[in-house]
Protein backbone atom coordinates (compact mmCIF):
# COMPACT_ATOMS: atom_id res chain seq x y z
CA UNK A 1 0.00 0.00 0.00
CA UNK A 2 1.63 3.33 -0.99
CA UNK A 3 0.51 4.84 2.40
CA UNK A 4 2.90 2.52 4.24
CA UNK A 5 5.31 2.73 1.59
CA UNK A 6 5.64 6.82 1.99
CA UNK A 7 5.20 6.08 5.66
CA UNK A 8 7.99 3.70 6.24
CA UNK A 9 10.47 6.10 3.55
CA UNK A 10 9.45 9.14 6.11
CA UNK A 11 10.18 7.25 9.20
CA UNK A 12 13.80 5.18 8.19
CA UNK A 13 15.27 8.41 6.76
CA UNK A 14 13.56 11.03 9.72
CA UNK A 15 12.28 12.99 7.36
CA UNK A 16 9.23 13.95 10.12
CA UNK A 17 8.83 14.72 13.97
CA UNK A 18 5.89 15.04 16.28
CA UNK A 19 6.47 18.62 16.76
CA UNK A 20 7.38 19.62 12.65
CA UNK A 21 5.38 21.83 10.77
CA UNK A 22 5.32 21.87 7.06
CA UNK A 23 4.54 23.93 4.49
CA UNK A 24 4.02 21.35 1.42
CA UNK A 25 4.31 22.81 -1.89
CA UNK A 26 1.67 22.26 -4.19
CA UNK A 27 1.35 22.95 -7.85
CA UNK A 28 -1.55 21.21 -8.39
CA UNK A 29 -0.37 18.31 -10.25
CA UNK A 30 -0.62 14.70 -9.55
CA UNK A 31 2.52 14.39 -7.71
CA UNK A 32 2.13 17.53 -5.38
CA UNK A 33 -1.38 16.65 -5.04
CA UNK A 34 -0.91 12.92 -4.12
CA UNK A 35 1.69 14.10 -1.57
CA UNK A 36 -0.48 16.78 0.00
CA UNK A 37 -3.13 13.83 0.49
CA UNK A 38 -0.38 11.36 1.94
CA UNK A 39 0.62 13.90 4.29
CA UNK A 40 -3.00 14.63 5.16
CA UNK A 41 -3.52 11.06 6.47
CA UNK A 42 -0.38 10.64 7.80
CA UNK A 43 -0.68 13.49 10.35
CA UNK A 44 -2.66 11.93 12.96
CA UNK A 45 0.16 8.83 13.12
CA UNK A 46 2.79 11.39 13.24
CA UNK A 47 1.73 14.51 14.60
CA UNK A 48 2.89 17.25 12.54
CA UNK A 49 0.86 20.24 11.46
CA UNK A 50 0.69 21.64 7.53
CA UNK A 51 0.39 24.37 5.61
CA UNK A 52 -0.10 24.39 1.62
CA UNK A 53 1.91 27.28 -0.35
CA UNK A 54 1.32 27.16 -4.24
CA UNK A 55 2.90 29.60 -6.50
CA UNK A 56 2.08 31.09 -10.11
CA UNK A 57 5.03 30.91 -12.34
CA UNK A 58 2.88 32.88 -14.84
CA UNK A 59 3.73 30.38 -17.62
CA UNK A 60 0.65 29.77 -19.40
CA UNK A 61 -3.14 31.49 -18.97
CA UNK A 62 -4.49 28.96 -16.92
CA UNK A 63 -2.15 28.44 -13.90
CA UNK A 64 -3.63 31.39 -11.99
CA UNK A 65 -6.70 29.25 -12.14
CA UNK A 66 -4.77 26.28 -11.13
CA UNK A 67 -3.40 28.13 -7.59
CA UNK A 68 -7.21 29.29 -6.79
CA UNK A 69 -8.28 25.23 -7.18
CA UNK A 70 -5.46 24.42 -4.87
CA UNK A 71 -6.44 26.99 -2.19
CA UNK A 72 -9.57 25.49 -2.77
CA UNK A 73 -8.92 22.41 -1.76
CA UNK A 74 -6.75 23.48 1.43
CA UNK A 75 -9.70 25.37 2.52
CA UNK A 76 -11.91 22.42 1.97
CA UNK A 77 -9.21 19.75 4.07
CA UNK A 78 -8.78 22.55 6.80
CA UNK A 79 -5.46 23.28 5.85
CA UNK A 80 -3.94 26.75 6.29
CA UNK A 81 -3.05 28.15 2.55
CA UNK A 82 -0.38 30.53 1.35
CA UNK A 83 0.02 31.30 -2.37
CA UNK A 84 2.03 33.80 -5.23
CA UNK A 85 2.06 34.67 -8.54
CA UNK A 86 5.40 35.61 -9.70
CA UNK A 87 6.63 36.90 -13.25
CA UNK A 88 8.97 34.08 -13.92
CA UNK A 89 9.11 35.09 -17.94
CA UNK A 90 9.81 38.51 -17.11
CA UNK A 91 12.86 37.53 -14.33
CA UNK A 92 13.90 34.90 -16.76
CA UNK A 93 14.33 37.49 -19.80
CA UNK A 94 16.11 40.05 -17.15
CA UNK A 95 18.55 37.35 -16.12
CA UNK A 96 18.99 35.47 -19.21
CA UNK A 97 18.28 32.37 -17.47
CA UNK A 98 16.34 28.85 -18.64
CA UNK A 99 12.66 28.69 -17.95
CA UNK A 100 13.36 26.14 -15.85
CA UNK A 101 15.95 27.67 -13.85
CA UNK A 102 14.24 30.80 -13.91
CA UNK A 103 11.33 28.92 -11.97
CA UNK A 104 13.24 27.07 -9.91
CA UNK A 105 15.31 30.17 -8.53
CA UNK A 106 12.00 31.99 -7.81
CA UNK A 107 9.76 28.97 -6.45
CA UNK A 108 12.70 28.16 -3.82
CA UNK A 109 13.18 31.83 -2.78
CA UNK A 110 9.23 31.73 -2.08
CA UNK A 111 9.30 28.63 0.05
CA UNK A 112 12.40 29.60 1.88
CA UNK A 113 10.27 33.13 2.54
CA UNK A 114 6.75 31.44 3.50
CA UNK A 115 8.76 28.95 5.66
CA UNK A 116 10.00 31.44 7.58
CA UNK A 117 7.12 33.32 7.65
CA UNK A 118 4.76 30.06 9.19
CA UNK A 119 7.41 29.13 11.25
CA UNK A 120 7.57 25.39 9.03
CA UNK A 121 10.98 24.09 9.87
CA UNK A 122 10.41 21.40 6.37
CA UNK A 123 9.46 22.00 2.99
CA UNK A 124 8.16 18.83 1.33
CA UNK A 125 8.03 18.68 -2.10
CA UNK A 126 7.15 16.52 -4.59
CA UNK A 127 9.74 14.83 -6.64
CA UNK A 128 9.28 10.70 -6.68
CA UNK A 129 11.45 7.75 -8.13
CA UNK A 130 11.04 8.12 -11.73
CA UNK A 131 12.64 12.17 -11.45
CA UNK A 132 15.50 10.27 -8.94
CA UNK A 133 15.91 8.05 -12.25
CA UNK A 134 15.94 10.84 -14.28
CA UNK A 135 18.04 13.04 -12.56
CA UNK A 136 20.55 10.11 -12.62
CA UNK A 137 20.61 9.89 -16.45
CA UNK A 138 20.92 13.63 -16.83
CA UNK A 139 24.37 13.70 -14.77
CA UNK A 140 25.43 10.54 -16.13
CA UNK A 141 25.52 12.11 -19.77
CA UNK A 142 26.89 15.22 -18.66
CA UNK A 143 29.74 13.71 -16.46
CA UNK A 144 29.36 13.11 -13.35
CA UNK A 145 31.04 11.64 -10.18
CA UNK A 146 29.52 9.39 -7.31
CA UNK A 147 27.13 12.60 -5.63
CA UNK A 148 25.86 12.93 -9.40
CA UNK A 149 25.04 9.41 -9.83
CA UNK A 150 23.81 9.34 -6.35
CA UNK A 151 20.66 12.03 -7.49
CA UNK A 152 18.44 13.73 -5.10
CA UNK A 153 18.79 13.45 -1.45
CA UNK A 154 16.25 12.41 0.57
CA UNK A 155 16.53 15.82 3.25
CA UNK A 156 18.83 18.88 2.44
CA UNK A 157 18.99 22.51 4.33
CA UNK A 158 16.40 25.00 2.66
CA UNK A 159 17.21 28.05 4.47
CA UNK A 160 16.76 27.45 8.44
CA UNK A 161 14.49 24.80 7.08
CA UNK A 162 14.93 21.16 5.64
CA UNK A 163 13.50 20.41 2.53
CA UNK A 164 12.20 16.91 2.21
CA UNK A 165 11.07 14.34 -0.77
CA UNK A 166 8.92 12.11 0.98
CA UNK A 167 7.87 10.69 -2.40
CA UNK A 168 11.04 9.20 -3.21
CA UNK A 169 10.89 5.69 -3.06
CA UNK A 170 7.20 5.86 -5.01
CA UNK A 171 6.83 5.54 -8.65
CA UNK A 172 5.11 7.73 -10.85
CA UNK A 173 2.93 5.29 -11.75
CA UNK A 174 2.02 4.44 -8.16
CA UNK A 175 1.50 8.42 -8.12
CA UNK A 176 -1.17 8.40 -10.52
CA UNK A 177 -2.66 5.59 -9.29
CA UNK A 178 -3.19 6.80 -6.00
CA UNK A 179 -4.89 9.86 -7.36
CA UNK A 180 -7.42 8.06 -9.29
CA UNK A 181 -8.06 6.05 -6.55
CA UNK A 182 -8.50 8.57 -4.00
CA UNK A 183 -10.44 10.72 -6.87
CA UNK A 184 -7.81 13.59 -6.86
CA UNK A 185 -7.95 15.64 -9.94
CA UNK A 186 -4.87 16.98 -10.65
CA UNK A 187 -4.20 19.36 -13.32
CA UNK A 188 -2.10 18.63 -16.72
CA UNK A 189 0.93 20.36 -17.65
CA UNK A 190 1.63 20.34 -21.30
CA UNK A 191 4.99 21.72 -20.86
CA UNK A 192 5.62 18.03 -19.30
CA UNK A 193 5.39 16.42 -22.47
CA UNK A 194 7.92 19.16 -24.69
CA UNK A 195 10.45 17.34 -25.72
CA UNK A 196 12.39 20.63 -25.97
CA UNK A 197 13.90 20.43 -22.36
CA UNK A 198 16.46 17.61 -21.80
CA UNK A 199 14.56 15.95 -18.77
CA UNK A 200 11.44 15.22 -21.03
CA UNK A 201 13.49 13.77 -23.60
CA UNK A 202 14.81 11.21 -21.06
CA UNK A 203 11.95 10.69 -19.68
CA UNK A 204 9.75 9.78 -23.14
CA UNK A 205 12.16 8.77 -24.76
CA UNK A 206 15.77 7.77 -23.92
CA UNK A 207 14.26 5.36 -20.75
CA UNK A 208 11.98 3.67 -23.00
CA UNK A 209 14.36 3.21 -25.84
CA UNK A 210 17.10 1.74 -23.06
CA UNK A 211 14.02 -0.30 -21.51
CA UNK A 212 13.24 -2.01 -24.75
CA UNK A 213 16.52 -2.36 -26.34
CA UNK A 214 19.01 -3.05 -23.09
CA UNK A 215 17.68 -3.46 -20.16
CA UNK A 216 13.76 -4.30 -19.41
CA UNK A 217 14.24 -3.58 -15.60
CA UNK A 218 16.54 -0.25 -16.11
CA UNK A 219 14.85 1.76 -13.39
CA UNK A 220 15.16 -1.07 -10.84
CA UNK A 221 18.87 -0.98 -12.00
CA UNK A 222 19.47 3.10 -11.61
CA UNK A 223 17.56 3.10 -8.43
CA UNK A 224 20.16 0.81 -6.98
CA UNK A 225 23.06 2.57 -8.62
CA UNK A 226 21.94 5.57 -6.82
CA UNK A 227 20.89 4.09 -3.41
CA UNK A 228 24.56 2.65 -3.75
CA UNK A 229 26.22 6.09 -4.61
CA UNK A 230 24.73 7.98 -1.47
CA UNK A 231 25.86 5.57 0.67
CA UNK A 232 29.59 6.35 -0.54
CA UNK A 233 28.82 10.03 -0.95
CA UNK A 234 27.42 10.51 2.71
CA UNK A 235 30.71 9.08 4.09
CA UNK A 236 33.55 10.77 1.61
CA UNK A 237 31.45 13.90 2.43
CA UNK A 238 31.87 13.82 6.73
CA UNK A 239 35.33 12.57 5.74
CA UNK A 240 36.42 15.50 3.33
CA UNK A 241 34.59 18.05 5.58
CA UNK A 242 36.74 16.62 8.51
CA UNK A 243 40.01 17.02 6.79
CA UNK A 244 38.86 20.56 4.95
CA UNK A 245 38.21 21.78 8.71
CA UNK A 246 42.04 20.85 9.44
CA UNK A 247 43.62 21.95 6.54
CA UNK A 248 42.00 25.56 5.60
CA UNK A 249 42.17 28.42 7.31
CA UNK A 250 40.85 31.92 5.82
CA UNK A 251 43.06 35.04 4.64
CA UNK A 252 41.49 38.22 3.95
CA UNK A 253 39.14 37.38 1.54
CA UNK A 254 40.79 34.32 0.37
CA UNK A 255 41.47 31.24 1.90
CA UNK A 256 44.32 28.83 2.17
CA UNK A 257 44.82 25.06 2.32
CA UNK A 258 47.90 23.09 3.89
CA UNK A 259 49.29 21.94 0.61
CA UNK A 260 52.18 19.00 2.28
CA UNK A 261 48.73 17.66 4.02
CA UNK A 262 46.19 18.12 1.03
CA UNK A 263 48.97 15.80 -0.78
CA UNK A 264 48.97 13.54 1.61
CA UNK A 265 45.51 12.68 0.88
CA UNK A 266 44.01 9.95 -0.68
CA UNK A 267 42.81 11.54 -4.11
CA UNK A 268 39.17 10.94 -3.68
CA UNK A 269 39.27 12.51 -0.62
CA UNK A 270 41.59 15.66 -1.85
CA UNK A 271 39.39 16.26 -4.42
CA UNK A 272 36.28 16.73 -2.36
CA UNK A 273 38.35 19.52 0.41
CA UNK A 274 39.81 21.33 -3.23
CA UNK A 275 35.99 21.76 -4.04
CA UNK A 276 35.29 22.81 -0.73
CA UNK A 277 37.75 25.34 -0.70
CA UNK A 278 36.27 26.20 -4.31
CA UNK A 279 32.62 26.30 -3.29
CA UNK A 280 33.58 28.39 -0.49
CA UNK A 281 34.72 31.20 -2.54
CA UNK A 282 31.80 30.45 -4.73
CA UNK A 283 34.04 29.60 -7.69
CA UNK A 284 31.61 27.11 -8.65
CA UNK A 285 32.46 27.30 -12.14
CA UNK A 286 35.73 24.80 -11.88
CA UNK A 287 34.90 21.68 -12.89
CA UNK A 288 36.84 18.56 -12.91
CA UNK A 289 39.70 19.03 -15.32
CA UNK A 290 40.56 22.23 -12.91
CA UNK A 291 40.64 20.18 -9.94
CA UNK A 292 42.39 17.44 -11.43
CA UNK A 293 44.75 20.19 -12.86
CA UNK A 294 45.20 22.06 -9.30
CA UNK A 295 45.84 18.32 -7.29
CA UNK A 296 48.70 17.48 -10.23
CA UNK A 297 50.43 20.67 -9.74
CA UNK A 298 50.27 20.47 -5.75
CA UNK A 299 51.96 17.24 -5.96
CA UNK A 300 54.33 18.41 -8.79
CA UNK A 301 54.29 21.89 -9.41
CA UNK A 302 57.51 23.06 -7.64
CA UNK A 303 57.42 25.99 -5.10
CA UNK A 304 55.83 28.46 -7.07
CA UNK A 305 52.97 28.72 -9.88
CA UNK A 306 49.38 30.46 -10.38
CA UNK A 307 46.43 28.32 -11.84
CA UNK A 308 43.94 30.70 -13.29
CA UNK A 309 40.28 29.30 -12.79
CA UNK A 310 36.81 30.17 -14.61
CA UNK A 311 35.39 32.84 -13.64
CA UNK A 312 38.32 35.45 -12.76
CA UNK A 313 39.52 33.00 -9.32
CA UNK A 314 42.77 31.72 -9.33
CA UNK A 315 45.12 29.43 -6.99
CA UNK A 316 48.68 30.26 -5.80
CA UNK A 317 50.87 27.39 -4.82
CA UNK A 318 54.12 28.27 -2.61
CA UNK A 319 56.02 25.66 -0.84
CA UNK A 320 53.82 25.02 1.94
CA UNK A 321 50.15 26.54 1.14
CA UNK A 322 47.50 26.83 -1.47
CA UNK A 323 46.05 29.95 -1.78
CA UNK A 324 42.03 30.50 -3.56
CA UNK A 325 41.01 33.71 -4.78
CA UNK A 326 38.04 34.67 -6.22
CA UNK A 327 37.76 37.30 -8.89
CA UNK A 328 39.08 40.77 -7.86
CA UNK A 329 36.87 43.00 -6.84
CA UNK A 330 36.49 45.03 -9.93
CA UNK A 331 36.00 42.48 -12.78
CA UNK A 332 32.46 42.22 -12.47
CA UNK A 333 29.24 42.27 -10.83
CA UNK A 334 27.46 39.81 -8.25
CA UNK A 335 24.99 37.43 -9.48
CA UNK A 336 21.93 37.49 -8.42
CA UNK A 337 21.11 35.11 -5.31
CA UNK A 338 17.99 34.75 -3.32
CA UNK A 339 17.83 35.70 -0.11
CA UNK A 340 17.44 33.05 2.29
CA UNK A 341 15.22 33.94 5.10
CA UNK A 342 15.51 33.03 8.09
CA UNK A 343 19.25 31.81 7.06
CA UNK A 344 22.47 32.29 5.73
CA UNK A 345 23.21 33.20 1.79
CA UNK A 346 26.80 32.95 0.48
CA UNK A 347 27.26 35.81 -1.89
CA UNK A 348 28.87 34.65 -5.08
CA UNK A 349 32.72 35.32 -5.71
CA UNK A 350 33.60 37.39 -2.48
CA UNK A 351 33.63 34.84 0.18
CA UNK A 352 30.98 37.14 2.25
CA UNK A 353 27.58 35.92 3.67
CA UNK A 354 24.27 38.11 4.57
CA UNK A 355 23.08 36.12 8.00
CA UNK A 356 19.13 36.86 8.09
CA UNK A 357 17.24 36.42 11.10
CA UNK A 358 13.09 37.21 12.19
CA UNK A 359 13.01 39.03 15.91
CA UNK A 360 10.85 40.65 18.09
CA UNK A 361 11.81 44.39 18.68
CA UNK A 362 11.91 44.57 22.21
CA UNK A 363 14.76 41.77 21.72
CA UNK A 364 16.98 43.35 19.92
CA UNK A 365 20.10 45.67 21.03
CA UNK A 366 19.88 49.29 19.70
CA UNK A 367 21.41 50.91 17.51
CA UNK A 368 21.72 48.09 15.20
CA UNK A 369 25.39 46.20 15.63
CA UNK A 370 28.05 47.44 12.78
CA UNK A 371 27.27 45.87 9.36
CA UNK A 372 23.81 45.37 10.43
CA UNK A 373 20.25 46.19 9.82
CA UNK A 374 16.54 45.80 10.79
CA UNK A 375 14.05 45.95 8.65
CA UNK A 376 10.07 45.66 9.28
CA UNK A 377 9.35 42.72 8.03
CA UNK A 378 5.87 42.87 7.40
CA UNK A 379 6.46 45.77 4.61
CA UNK A 380 8.49 44.12 2.53
CA UNK A 381 6.59 43.26 -0.40
CA UNK A 382 8.07 39.75 -1.78
CA UNK A 383 10.86 37.46 -2.02
CA UNK A 384 14.28 39.51 -1.38
CA UNK A 385 17.52 38.38 -3.19
CA UNK A 386 21.78 39.74 -3.28
CA UNK A 387 22.76 41.47 -6.38
CA UNK A 388 25.55 44.13 -7.34
CA UNK A 389 23.64 47.77 -8.89
CA UNK A 390 22.54 48.16 -12.21
CA UNK A 391 22.18 51.46 -14.50
CA UNK A 392 20.07 53.81 -13.35
CA UNK A 393 19.40 52.43 -9.90
CA UNK A 394 17.99 54.39 -7.99
CA UNK A 395 17.75 54.43 -3.77
CA UNK A 396 15.67 55.76 -1.05
CA UNK A 397 17.86 55.87 2.14
CA UNK A 398 16.73 55.99 5.54
CA UNK A 399 16.03 59.49 6.47
CA UNK A 400 16.42 61.26 3.24
CA UNK A 401 13.08 62.86 2.23
CA UNK A 402 13.49 60.99 -1.25
CA UNK A 403 15.06 58.64 -3.92
CA UNK A 404 18.62 59.68 -5.08
CA UNK A 405 20.59 57.98 -7.94
CA UNK A 406 22.18 54.60 -6.20
CA UNK A 407 25.40 56.78 -7.82
CA UNK A 408 25.74 59.54 -5.86
CA UNK A 409 24.90 57.77 -2.51
CA UNK A 410 27.84 55.65 -2.87
CA UNK A 411 29.53 58.70 -3.71
CA UNK A 412 28.37 60.46 -0.49
CA UNK A 413 29.18 57.62 1.70
CA UNK A 414 33.03 57.82 -0.08
CA UNK A 415 33.11 54.16 -1.44
CA UNK A 416 35.57 53.54 -3.82
CA UNK A 417 34.59 53.23 -7.38
CA UNK A 418 36.35 49.82 -7.70
CA UNK A 419 33.90 48.51 -4.84
CA UNK A 420 31.02 49.79 -6.09
CA UNK A 421 29.97 46.47 -8.76
CA UNK A 422 31.16 44.55 -5.82
CA UNK A 423 28.78 45.97 -2.84
CA UNK A 424 26.25 43.60 -2.03
CA UNK A 425 22.77 44.89 -2.26
CA UNK A 426 19.50 43.58 -0.98
CA UNK A 427 16.78 44.16 -3.43
CA UNK A 428 12.97 43.04 -4.26
CA UNK A 429 12.07 43.58 -7.72
CA UNK A 430 14.27 46.39 -9.00
CA UNK A 431 13.48 48.11 -5.42
CA UNK A 432 17.19 48.81 -3.12
CA UNK A 433 16.17 47.41 0.58
CA UNK A 434 19.06 47.48 1.99
CA UNK A 435 23.13 48.77 0.83
CA UNK A 436 24.99 46.00 2.76
CA UNK A 437 26.43 47.72 5.69
CA UNK A 438 26.12 51.26 4.89
CA UNK A 439 21.82 52.13 4.70
CA UNK A 440 18.35 50.42 4.41
CA UNK A 441 15.63 51.74 2.76
CA UNK A 442 13.28 54.36 4.30
CA UNK A 443 10.01 52.74 3.74
CA UNK A 444 10.93 49.88 5.57
CA UNK A 445 12.97 51.13 8.79
CA UNK A 446 10.67 49.68 11.72
CA UNK A 447 8.34 52.02 13.85
CA UNK A 448 6.46 51.35 16.91
CA UNK A 449 3.97 49.74 15.48
CA UNK A 450 6.22 47.05 13.75
CA UNK A 451 5.70 43.74 15.02
CA UNK A 452 8.12 41.66 13.57
CA UNK A 453 11.98 42.84 12.80
CA UNK A 454 13.83 41.22 10.01
CA UNK A 455 17.59 41.44 10.82
CA UNK A 456 20.57 41.01 8.77
CA UNK A 457 24.42 41.10 8.69
CA UNK A 458 26.33 41.26 6.34
CA UNK A 459 29.72 39.50 7.59
CA UNK A 460 33.30 37.52 5.49
CA UNK A 461 32.82 34.01 5.66
CA UNK A 462 35.30 31.58 7.44
CA UNK A 463 36.36 27.87 6.33
CA UNK A 464 34.20 25.43 7.66
CA UNK A 465 30.74 27.34 8.09
CA UNK A 466 28.53 26.18 5.27
CA UNK A 467 26.07 24.07 5.46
Amino acid sequence: MLKETVYEFIVRHRLLEPSDRVLVAVSGGPDSLCLLHLLKELAPRLGYSLVVASLDHRFRPESREELETVRRLAESWGLPFTGASMNVPGYRARHKLSAQEAARRLRYGFLRREAARFKANKVAVGHHRDDQLETVLHNLLRGTGVDGLAGMKPKRSLGKATLIRPLLAVSRQEIEAYCREHQLEPAADPSNRSTVYTRNRIRLELIPFLEERYNPRIREALWRLSQSAEADRRLLSRLAEHQFRKLARPAGGELQLDREALNRLPEALGSRVVRLALRRLSLKEAGWEHVQRLLQLSREGGSSWELPLPGGGKVLGSYRTLLFSAAPPAATGLTAVPLQVPGETEIPGTGGVIEAALSAPEKLPWPPPPQAAYLDYRRLPGSLWVRSRWPGARFHPQGAPGTMKLKKFLIDQKVPRRRRDRLPLVTCGEEIIWVAGLRIADPYRITKDTREVLLLRYREQAPGEEK
